[in-house]
């Protein structure tokens, strides 16, 4: 199942729907840093920049579920719950 990200803009204090950025892998997480997009999918951590361009696989660890169990201190990953808005 593919994903997609919903960007929102924000303008006079109105939310309105943007553009989306289809995935190729799931997304369980996401968080924004200097302009690119962390994602993470089940096993694997990928950059994006806001242009929906994927950088790079920084990170994949198919031996367990979920990405970010602890393996030594490599990644810490944080979650983030979404909802849609109507």
């Amino acid at each position: 199942m593919d994903d997609e990200v919903q960007f929102i803009t924000v303008s006079q204090s109105q939310l309105a729907k943007g553009r989306k950025l289809k995935l190729q892998h799931s997304c369980n997480a996401i968080a924004y840093l200097h302009d690119d997009l962390y994602i993470c999918s089940n096993t694997a951590l990928y950059k994006y920049r806001l242009s929906g361009k994927q950088v790079c696989r920084l990170y994949e660890d198919t031996s367990e579920y979920k990405t970010g169990k602890n393996h030594g201190g490599f990644i810490l990953i944080t979650c983030v719950i979404c909802t849609e808005i109507f």
